[in-house]
């Protein structure tokens, strides 16, 4: 399989009222139904990474993902992990940041769902995407839970799936991995069976045990823990071994028959294909709104199609972007609803081994979730890929990168750039040195990725020839 370039084209779009921007933009099909898309505002300045993917592709399958599977999982940074592990981890060929979180718990925000999987409930009322096979769309959902023993009456569940605070009652599932309570508590744990814990549903359970306080309890599958602390302790502590119970999930704001995956994130941006910034009323403060960062964004277009775009920021070459640019950018490419996703130094696209944007951070931020995107893989071709470049350039100007197989030049268009450090690369293949230092410069081109360490200088020393040694002819 090979990759070919869709589109490489300068074209002048509408930047801002009564403004208009040069943005250079590249376009290369990945596989079939998804397509990587790189733009270059240069006035702004701002730089966008975004993936578009068809729903219902043979062979293409998009899912939101935990960093470890699990909401708490061993061997994660508090439940965290880069893009780029969680997509190595999971063998995907694309990763791209998720939903807010916590720094110091591993849980997102907002509401997930993985294929049908009720992950987490949301601790607070923010828009969310959802997804299926065929169909997509943005939601104000709202979840309510509870348990009824037998012999009992109703009680209202707090959370699903997120730490349990002061005077709440929460219910940990096998997706949450390890259940972590730091406050005092009582727990329950409860056998389930095999019901999937769906976004609605009614399942029943048997009392195991009452357990002893401890501060962490694994949760196996087949099993749920009911975690209460405060005055909230006395509504479990009379469990019995034994005891029958049922509990009820009710989510509100898709149809379940139709949507399967859903990520939190916030505020809206569009909504039928009109600006629709509502930050104030999902409690976003303004200077988040009107500030310039990095974003990152989903959307889908009226045929379907989702976007899914990363904008650099907070660099000399990309300032970022403030809500209603973000929101123009979604419209520029083509979606009629878009949500705003986590952004900061959390911002990334990881696509085929490289990171294709330039993370705030100086690197990739862990974190607690984001959005996986499985296809085909390509065959390795036989020979030698190389990378040609000279070893060190100028601080000024740019450098033409190249690949090459078996020392014949490979069509720019079956190459994938990423380069790190002291200098940034656009899909053409130009190498545009920012600073003096170091660069991580990578390429992926048929199934390989290839990596190569360049440095920038303020001039580069003129060859010398050996005493002795007869200057080259002159052939003109």
């Amino acid at each position: 399989m090979r990759l070919s370039l869709g589109l490489a084209l300068l074209g002048l779009v509408c930047a801002a009222p009564g403004q208009t921007a040069k943005v250079q933009a590249w376009e290369k099909p990945i596989s079939p139904g998804l397509v990587y898309r790189m733009e270059v505002d240069s006035a702004t300045p701002l730089i966008v990474h975004a993936l578009r993917f068809s729903l219902n592709t043979p062979g293409l399958r998009v899912i939101p993902e935990l960093a470890g599977h699990t909401v708490n999982e061993e061997g994660t940074v508090k439940g965290r992990l880069t893009p780029a592990q969680m997509a190595t981890q999971s063998s995907a060929i694309a990763a791209i940041n998720g939903d807010f979180f916590s720094f110091t718990q591993g849980a997102p925000v907002g509401l997930m769902i993985r294929e049908g999987e009720l992950l987490t409930t949301p601790i607070r009322s923010r828009v969310t995407f959802g997804w299926g096979p065929k169909d997509s769309g943005m939601g104000m959902c709202s979840i309510s839970a509870s348990i009824t023993p037998d012999g009992g009456s109703l009680t209202p569940v707090d959370e699903v799936n997120q730490p349990c605070g002061p005077n709440q009652l929460v219910i940990y599932t096998p997706a949450e991995g390890t259940a972590t309570t730091t406050i005092p508590h009582v727990s329950v744990m409860i056998s389930m069976g095999s019901a999937p814990w769906a976004p609605s549903t009614i399942l029943q359970g048997t009392v195991e045990s009452v357990l002893s306080e401890g501060s962490t309890a694994k949760v196996p599958e087949g099993k749920a823990i009911l975690v209460a602390s405060g005055d909230k302790m006395p509504l479990i502590s009379s469990f019995q071994p034994g005891q029958k119970l049922s509990i009820q999930l009710q989510t509100l704001g898709f149809d379940w028959e139709k949507i399967e995956n859903v990520i939190g994130g916030g505020p809206v941006l569009v909504r039928s294909g009109k600006l629709a910034v509502d930050a104030e009323e999902e409690g976003f403060p303004a200077s988040f709104s009107t500030k310039r960062h990095p974003r990152t964004a989903i959307g889908r277009t009226a045929s379907g199609d989702i976007w899914m775009a990363a904008m650099d920021g907070r660099q000399e070459i990309s300032a970022g972007a403030t809500l209603e640019e973000t929101a123009r950018v979604m419209l520029r490419l083509g979606c009629v609803d878009a949500v705003n996703l986590d952004g900061g130094g959390s911002t990334c696209l990881f696509l085929l081994g490289v990171t294709v944007n330039r993370p705030s951070d100086g690197a990739e931020r862990p974190v607690s979730n984001g959005i996986l995107v499985f296809g085909p893989k390509m065959s390795n071709h036989t020979g030698e890929l190389k990378i040609v470049i000279p070893p060190k350039i100028l601080l000024t100007g740019k450098t033409n990168a190249k690949l090459t197989l078996n020392g014949e030049p490979v069509p720019n268009a079956d190459v994938i750039w990423g380069a790190q450090g002291a200098s940034w690369i656009d899909q053409g293949g130009d190498l545009h040195s920012l600073e003096l230092g170091k660069t991580r410069l990578k390429a992926y081109a048929y199934g390989k990725v290839l990596t190569a360490d360049i440095t920038v200088v303020e001039k580069v020393a003129p060859v010398r020839r050996r005493r002795g040694a007869k200057p080259p002819k002159n052939n003109g």
